[in-house]
Parts: C-alpha cells; structure tokens; sequence
C-alpha cells in the first residue's frame, strides 16, 4: 500500500497546518466579502466612507470567527 501523501508523520503538525490555513481563509474572505458590500454601498451612494466601514466589518467579523473556532478550548 502506498504511503498517505497528507500525512506528515505528526497528527499534531498536520492539523496545526490546517487549522493556520483555516484562520487565513477566514481572514481573507471576511475581508473580501464585506469590503465588496463597503465598496458597493461606497459606490451607490458616492461616498467612501462604506468601503472603510465594511473593510472594519470583514476584519473584525474575521478575528471573532478565529477566536471562536480556534481560540476556544
């Protein structure tokens, strides 16, 4: 049988790997996500004060998201 190429010879290291790319993933889509509606409403009503909100929104939205996911025991 063929070795398992996910595995890196640790559980523990395998799954910090995954749990870091998991708290980027959340970083970055949260930003983008939430950024496009700032930027959208920013755009709609000629005012870029939304695409900051939104960027705040996304951001911070993503760092509870992290905390409650990974940060909690």
């Amino acid at each position: 049988m063929p070795p398992d190429p996910t595995d890196s010879g640790s559980a523990g290291g395998r799954k910090g790997e995954q749990d870091a790319w998991g708290a980027f993933g959340l970083m970055i889509s949260g930003v983008a996500v939430w950024g496009g509606v700032g930027w959208l409403v920013s755009e709609w009503l000629d005012n870029r004060v939304f695409l900051m909100l939104g960027l705040l929104l996304g951001m911070g939205a993503a760092l509870y998201l992290v905390w409650f996911k990974y940060g909690r025991s």
